[in-house]
């Protein structure tokens, strides 16, 4: 006896009922495959907000940084160093399982975003054994941690022109310190003073800087005299006079690091 369908017998053709429901269904499942595909970007973070979020923990950071600089402020940078912690860990418990837009690709974002807190544990521990220059020395990691998660990512941000200028800086002057005579202080200048200031001025072509152009431009075009000045003491050989300006150097430096873009 012939098979229904293969043999002598054609098929018998659907009712109109089951193909507007087999195609209703297909319809639907393309549809919502579509829309989760849409979706997906959106479940990651807006950059802006956590900028914003990172403001004041990153805020702690710097100023922990900054106190352990100074032997003598290691009360202040143990109490700057904790609430640094502290706040991290709110960031950290945010954003970690949820990576904002820029670094949702970055397979190892969640343990750099917590990184930071190991650091300024770290940096506690010995700033309680009283190495507080060596706290310094551990949490200049958490610098270089995010500027590099911005570079992965093609985020041109101040933050980062600003510590690129930094270790400009530093270069600069561990040489003129290091300088014996007056031949010594002026190779620094001629060997690195157009380095520095075209790191200072490179700081302008940041894409961050809306929302505090009025602050920022203040500060760049009020520190360059500070860097030319204590360039034309190195020229000059006059040692007294350097280290005195040396100090405006970092000043200038510090306005532009401290300001946070929104």
């Amino acid at each position: 006896m012939p098979i229904r369908g293969y043999g002598l017998y054609p098929r018998e053709p659907r009712n109109n009922l089951q193909e507007e429901t087999s195609m209703t269904y297909f319809q639907m499942l393309a549809i919502a495959g579509a829309l989760l595909v849409a979706a997906a970007p959106s479940i990651a973070s807006n950059y802006t907000d956590f900028q914003h979020d990172l403001a004041v923990p990153y805020g702690h950071y710097r100023q922990s940084l900054m106190l352990t600089s100074n032997k003598d402020n290691a009360d202040k940078a143990r109490l700057a160093i904790e609430q640094f912690i502290k706040e991290w860990e709110g960031l950290s418990d945010r954003y970690a399982a949820d990576p904002p837009k820029p670094f949702a690709a970055m397979t190892d974002f969640s343990a750099k975003l917590q990184r930071p807190v190991a650091v300024g544990q770290e940096a506690l521990r010995l700033v309680g054994e009283g190495d507080v220059i060596g706290a310094h020395a551990v949490l200049e990691e958490v610098r270089y941690l995010l500027w590099g998660m911005r570079v992965q990512t093609r985020i041109n941000s101040v933050a980062d022109k600003a510590n690129d200028f930094h270790e400009a800086m530093e270069v600069a002057l561990d040489h003129a310190a290091a300088a014996n005579d007056t031949e010594e202080l002026a190779a620094v200048a001629q060997r690195y003073g157009a380095w520095l200031l075209i790191k200072w001025d490179e700081q302008a072509m940041a894409d961050d800087l809306a929302s505090i152009r009025a602050e920022f431009d203040a500060a760049l075009t009020g520190g360059r005299p500070a860097i030319t000045g204590w360039l034309d003491a190195l020229r000059a050989g006059d040692a007294a006079a350097a280290k005195k300006l040396s100090g405006g150097v970092k000043s200038a430096y510090k306005k532009v690091w401290l300001l946070d873009p929104k």
